[in-house]
């Protein structure tokens, strides 16, 4: 079985026959099925080996994260007596007592003959049996039948990531500094001349910032917290500042900046109300018509930075919030500042705020609630002068609802993509988005380190204009992460000097796309690459957004006719509720005190409400309701 397994997993393109040489080898010493040994050797991704054995044993998977946060009823775990469960690798998660069917999470759920014993103990007409990895079951089993809150601390993500930097650190100090970074132009040919390979400490530093980012994203939750209790009770700008952090940390990757930048610009944005008056907005349209508001704006400007001063905010963030009210075109306040002098963050969250401003406040410049069309429309007319074009185009993208809709189409997939020629870059975004992808443009290196360790990319497609050896770097890099190593890695450009070419291959590059650049072509192979990604395990990702980007009844719509999985989360200030569906039919409902059908409408019809659709997660909970989504959407729109 152990052989048969690890075969299959190496024709899935999943593992390598070296990692299942180990994993066996491990297995002589621990005993441990070779799943179990893969994921404890760090050889294959926990959610990568669940998906696949779930697609063999036609079940579904249970994460260590997800049994991590579980609630199982005490009356759960008594139908089992824990030492069966800890002898047998199994756990109960939840049971239907009117219909006798209990439902476990187990190491081996192709074993009918347990299934049917653990039927028989427990006096259930029905055992349903969930797949998830040994280690899991067994600190789940620690922590819920003996509640030990430690049982999962040695799984948890902090010790991953440091690891992580350690080996992309080691990844560009073992790269061969005998290679030439070989930098070719866009035709792809080799001018005759070498240029020295980029020094590594500049990739070392990268990561030092993707680290720094990830403690300043610990601080955006605290904020997002913090924030939003402040907001509470102002019902009219409840879950402004998250809406508005949100949106900015959007546009800002989807202009390009990097991940330092985008974190500081999500942090400005949750800061940017506090310290002003309650009774006012300021908004660049308004201190354009409004000499008081002007005046008033220049004396509040650095108000969030000297609240804050003995916090000590990174320089960038404060960069941000002194330039909120500085205009395009230079006749901002406080300081005139103009163009690209002004902050890109702070040209960002003026424009996202104005537009926030413009379609929910009566009493704006305008004397009334504007559509978003007629906003945009607004907007545009001053860009140049008030606002950043560059922005406003993304803004309008954005509230077009059609990057969201696609986000949700694929789970939350996205390409990323990463050369230092903007013309590239824009033409190869084109053809992938016109075929169906979400695709994100980064500018430097350290963009792909940011969203390989979020486990955002789901195909990376690099220029090779950054140079051999970095790309030797950070390739190694991500196939020495189990999350991440069968992430497809495409170059383009084809590097004339054979040793060069091999040295990429051996690092794992997964195939080249020649230069000057044919876009459409181009995008037919990412595609190709994507999806085979999906094919063989590729995980999905959470997608956030609103009802204002993406409206209640265009989301029932598009989650019924795709006939989704998964688990959507909607919360409006303190009311919170989700719906659990499968293959577009729900099957459990909950908003606030309402369970069942009648937590359904009252959930999706809210006017207002930021939203979470999950693909991986799983209900551990028995179904309470069975109602399609098709038909949901259509009473919606009745």
């Amino acid at each position: 079985m152990a052989k048969r397994l690890g075969e299959k997993l190496i024709e899935a393109g999943l593992v390598s026959a070296e990692a299942i040489e180990q994993a066996l080898s491990h297995q002589k010493i621990t005993s441990h099925r070779l799943g179990d040994c893969l994921v404890e050797l760090g050889l294959m991704q926990e959610g990568v080996l669940l998906r696949f054995l779930a697609a063999e044993f036609k079940t579904r998977f249970v994460s260590a994260e997800k049994l991590a946060q579980a609630k199982i009823a005490p009356e759960v775990l008594e139908k089992v007596p824990v030492r069966m469960a800890e002898k047998q690798d199994f756990l109960p998660i939840a049971f239907d007592a009117e219909r006798r069917i209990l439902s476990i999470v187990m190491a081996e759920p192709q074993n009918e003959a347990l299934v049917k014993e653990i039927a028989i103990i427990t006096d259930m007409t029905e055992v349903f049996a969930y797949v998830g990895v040994r280690s899991a079951i067994q600190a789940a089993i620690k922590k819920h039948y003996y509640g030990d809150p430690t049982a999962f601390a040695s799984m948890q993500s902090g010790a991953s990531m440091q690891q992580d930097a350690r080996k992309l650190a080691g990844a560009y100090e073992s790269s061969d500094p005998r290679i030439d970074a070989n930098r070719s132009g866009a035709s792809g040919s080799s001018s005759g001349k070498t240029s020295s390979r980029a020094n590594p400490t500049q990739l070392r530093e990268a990561l030092g910032a993707v680290r720094g980012t990830v403690g300043e994203n610990d601080f955006v939750e605290t904020l997002n917290i913090l924030v939003g209790l402040l907001e509470m009770p102002r019902k009219e700008f409840r879950g402004h500042s998250a809406q508005i952090a949100r949106q900015s940390q959007l546009i800002a990757r989807r202009i390009g900046l990097q991940p330092r930048e985008v974190a500081h610009t999500s942090v400005a944005a949750y800061l940017h109300d506090l310290g002003k008056k309650p009774d006012k907005h300021f908004t660049l349209p308004l201190l354009a018509v409004n000499p008081e508001a002007r005046a008033e704006a220049k004396r509040y400007a650095r108000a969030p930075i000297k609240l804050f001063e003995t916090v000590h905010l990174p320089g960038g963030v404060n960069a941000v919030l002194a330039q909120l009210y500085e205009a395009y075109d230079g006749s901002g306040v406080p300081q005139g500042v103009k163009g690209e002098d002004i902050s890109a963050g702070a040209r960002i969250i003026a424009a996202v705020d104005a537009f926030f401003e413009l379609t929910r406040n009566p009493f704006n410049v305008h004397g009334r609630v504007m559509t978003k069309h007629e906003a945009i429309a607004s907007m545009r007319e001053q860009a140049g002068t008030l606002f950043d074009p560059v922005v406003v185009d993304a803004l309008d993208v954005l509230q077009s609802g059609d990057l969201l809709r696609q986000r949700v189409e694929q789970d939350g997939r996205q390409v990323f993509v990463a050369d230092p020629d903007e013309a590239v870059r824009t033409d190869l975004m084109d053809s992938l988005a016109k075929s169906g992808l979400v695709v994100q443009s980064v500018i430097k290196l350290d963009g792909l380190i940011d969203a390989v360790l979020a486990n955002e990319a789901d195909t990376l497609v690099v220029g090779l204009g950054y140079g051999v050896g970095d790309i030797v770097a950070l390739v190694q890099f991500v196939r020495a992460r189990p999350e991440s190593a069968a992430l497809p890695v495409l170059l383009l450009g084809d590097p004339t000097d054979p040793a060069s070419r091999e040295r990429l291959v051996q690092s794992g590059v997964n195939g080249f796309i020649p230069l000057p650049l044919a876009p459409d072509e181009a995008a037919l192979t990412i595609r190709t690459a994507y999806l085979d990604r999906l094919e063989h395990g590729g995980l999905g990702h959470v997608v956030r957004g609103s009802f204002d980007e993406l409206a209640s009844l265009e989301l029932s719509k598009l989650l019924g006719a795709t006939r989704k999985s998964g688990r959507l989360v909607v919360r409006n200030g303190p009311q919170e509720g989700y719906l659990q569906f499968e293959r577009g039919l729900i099957i459990y409902a909950q908003f606030a005190d309402k369970k069942g059908e009648a937590a359904i409408q009252p959930l999706l019809t809210l006017p207002q409400a930021d939203f979470a659709f999950d693909p991986e997660a799983l209900l551990t909970d028995m179904p309470n309701v069975e109602r399609d989504f098709d038909v949901v959407a259509r009473s919606l729109g009745a």
